[in-house]
């Protein structure tokens, strides 16, 4: 297996909307708006299962490392 996974990956293995479906049906869904969402930490976990031997920062950047170049690409008239 690749040591490069991003978050893009996982969202089209698991899309949002299943992630969304399973934390309401476990009744995990949201009261407030959170520095790390819930729907953020079920995939942060899924990573951490991927990437065991890893260290929790190493896999954070791992499931980052896609938005960081993605982000700082976008100009401010892009997002209007």
């Amino acid at each position: 297996m690749s040591d490069r996974i991003s978050l893009g990956v996982l969202t089209s293995v698991c899309p949002p909307e299943v992630i969304d479906d399973v934390l309401t049906e476990c009744g995990r869904v949201e009261r407030r708006n959170r520095l790390l969402p819930a729907r953020v930490v079920v995939y942060y976990v899924l990573a951490l299962a991927l990437f065991s031997n890893c260290s929790y920062e190493e896999v954070m950047r791992k499931l980052v490392a896609g938005l960081e170049c993605g982000v700082s690409a976008l100009s401010r008239s892009g997002l209007f």
